[in-house]
């Protein structure tokens, strides 16, 4: 065995003892975050204690002031000057995801991870890609809540996060670019899932992280986030794929995604990555 496959092997031995005695964790999410996310699961949510819980934190503010104010929410130019407004404007829900935005591009720049920067950058705009892929799908369905699809998307590749956050003690590893893809490709759904439960998200949540074990032929079934997720990545990877018969896939015709609406979702996608890129940036 070579001295990179030896590498290798020891480092998917790693992963899979940390992901057998539950070891697999990243840092906690700010208390921001947790606030919103906890507020939102009550039956009635109180707008001031949002508002509160927001205004303790500047960057948070500032972002929210710049989304609400974009050219996505702020189709008749009127400007909002208030917290308040920029709240009311935006939903409780594109609130809690504009904080997971920035929490989640917070634990991609690192900086005790500077020795794979390039690679942290491309799990993060996959990641940005995903979100913004998923939540264009679920809009174009209605059955989903779209912005929990964002959130979906968001986390998505949070296993890879991890994965590259363990290579610092084998360096050889981001030197093989197809041997690090396979593990990637094997082990991002079973340990993004893992950390989704971890930070306290439902069940369908964290199952949306590994959406291929989780996706059926069932017709009859209502799209979940895992065929949201499915779709979102299919598009991703295959934006001009004219080949694909999108009637053939389950979660496209759940998801009422085919040849004439595919159009519609590529427009929404390209229209929030603008979005969020100016708002994030």
């Amino acid at each position: 065995m070579s001295a990179q496959a030896e590498e290798q092997f020891r480092f998917v031995n790693l992963l899979a003892l940390e992901l057998t005695n539950g070891d697999i964790s990243l840092p906690s999410l700010p208390d921001v975050v947790v606030k919103i996310r906890n507020m939102l699961e009550k039956d009635d949510v109180d707008f001031e204690k949002i508002s509160g819980a927001v205004s303790v934190d500047p960057v948070l503010v500032s972002k929210l002031f710049l989304y609400a104010n974009s050219a996505l929410y702020n189709r008749a130019g009127v400007t909002i000057d208030s917290l308040e407004g920029a709240i009311g404007r935006l939903g409780f829900e594109v609130v809690r995801n504009t904080a997971m935005s920035i929490a989640m591009e917070q634990l991609y720049a690192a900086e005790k991870h500077s020795h794979a920067k390039k690679h942290l950058q491309a799990a993060w705009a996959r990641s940005m890609k995903m979100s913004c892929m998923a939540w264009s799908v679920a809009r174009a369905n209605r059955t989903v809540n779209d912005e929990s699809a964002y959130l979906a998307g968001l986390m998505h590749d949070v296993g890879t996060l991890y994965i590259i956050t363990k290579t610092g003690e084998f360096p050889e590893l981001l030197g093989n670019p197809e041997g690090f893809k396979e593990i990637v490709k094997e082990w991002n759904p079973q340990i993004g899932k893992s950390i989704i439960e971890s930070w306290g998200f439902n069940e369908e949540m964290a199952e949306s992280a590994d959406s291929e074990s989780y996706v059926t032929d069932n017709g009859a079934e209502e799209p979940r986030l895992a065929d949201v997720m499915h779709v979102a990545e299919m598009l991703i990877e295959n934006p001009e794929d004219e080949s694909l018969d999108l009637a053939e896939i389950p979660s496209c015709r759940k998801l009422g995604v085919d040849d004439s609406t595919v159009g519609a979702i590529m427009e929404r996608y390209r229209d929030k990555m603008q979005g969020m890129q100016s708002t994030l940036n």
